[in-house]
């Protein structure tokens, strides 16, 4: 993957290459990112650039041996760690790598719970990296290098291994010569402390709402108008705005405020119109209206107590809250919120639609008059 082919974070690509350029390769980096950040490209991108044959001030080639493997995930010195399931026999990353490559073929900016219901469509079982991959990742290092300058190890969402991560510490502290190693996280706090302190972190921030205007014009062909909407919801998550592209409809306000109105007026009628209007549009709109109904009520929150040139709301989104933020303030917002987190989960999950809508609509028209 080269550093052209990822969205936005043009500051942060010169510094990485010019850290390469210089010789200033720290041997245990964390890249510390939101979901949706770019930061995984990133450090794909970073190892392809530190072991191209034939580097360009602004990128790798591209064409070289070492490029040509690196762009399909197949180079040999290229090892990924990453959270699996127990299935059958199945227990360390390499039981995985074939769906690991094809779901980065696919989408290099998935997210986590994309990445665990690619394995587990029921979302029954839990993510791991367990204290066997940790040491299969010794034993990775350990082999002599095929034919890269760098052997490179990347740990996606270290934030899977608990106290076995600690398996690690030694190798991270002094690992065989020209190896490195990227760990990619999006919460440091979900990090043990022993790996954390062992590592050089780098800092990611959100997309701009540009740069996912552009991924989404470019991936999923979307008009201008349409994918500069949902770039503003997504609020920085490219992973997100693609999800929210694919669902296929941009009537989102619309049906957020009839939905809305049908709560606040506790009609059985109303609510059940809206659920029928919301539910019968298919398992993944509904999971980007969630993401949508979430973006509405921060904004709430920003437009009762912030700044208004805080909001990111159009037109018709703003005139909207103009005539209902009455009814929401920091009284019953997080409690919402936590509410649609909730209900977004279950819709993973596979539970019934209209029964989760049902429940999650009079939550919501007993909470309106909570303010």
């Amino acid at each position: 993957m080269q550093f052209s082919s990822i969205y936005g974070q043009e500051e942060l690509k010169q510094k990485l290459i010019q850290s390469a350029v210089n010789g200033r390769i720290s041997h245990a980096q964390l890249f510390l990112g939101p979901e949706g950040s770019g930061a995984l490209p990133l450090a794909i991108a970073y190892a392809q650039y530190i072991n191209c044959l034939s580097p360009t001030p602004t990128d790798s080639c591209g064409s070289c041996p070492s490029c040509i493997k690196f762009e399909k995930y197949i180079h040999p010195d290229l090892h990924f760690t990453f959270p699996t399931i127990a299935i059958e026999k199945k227990k360390t990353s390499n039981d995985f790598i074939s769906e690991w490559r094809q779901a980065l073929l696919n989408n290099p900016y998935m997210s986590e719970l994309q990445w665990l219901m690619h394995l587990d469509e029921e979302g029954k079982k839990q993510g791991n990296i367990t204290a066997e991959e940790c040491r299969d990742i010794i034993r990775k290092v350990g082999l002599k290098s095929f034919e890269a300058t760098y052997k490179t190890v990347i740990i996606w969402l270290p934030e899977y291994m608990k106290q076995e991560g600690n398996i690690l510490l030694k190798l991270l502290e002094e690992p065989p010569p020209q190896t490195l190693f990227i760990l990619v996280a999006q919460d440091a706090d979900k990090v043990i402390g022993t790996i954390l302190s062992r590592t050089q972190i780098i800092r990611i921030h959100p997309l701009s709402d540009a740069a996912i205007t552009q991924a989404l014009m470019d991936k999923s062909a979307l008009p201008t108008n349409e994918a500069h909407t949902i770039a503003r919801v997504a609020e920085g998550n490219l992973a997100l705005a693609l999800s929210l592209s694919e669902a296929g409809r941009s009537d989102y306000n619309q049906l957020f405020a009839i939905w809305m109105r049908a709560c606040f007026s506790r009609s059985v009628d109303a609510i059940n119109q809206s659920i029928d209007s919301i539910t019968g549009t298919g398992r993944e709109f509904i999971k980007s209206f969630l993401g949508y109904s979430l973006h509405m009520l921060r904004s709430a929150l920003l437009y009762r107590y912030a700044p208004n040139q805080l909001l990111r709301l159009s037109p018709e989104e703003l005139a909207f809250m103009q005539r209902f933020s009455f009814t929401m303030d920091d009284r019953n917002i997080p409690q919402l919120m936590k509410a649609i987190n909730d209900a977004a989960y279950h819709v993973e999950r596979n539970a019934d639609l209209r029964i989760t809508f049902l429940n999650l609509s009079l939550y919501i028209s007993h909470r309106l008059y909570k303010a």
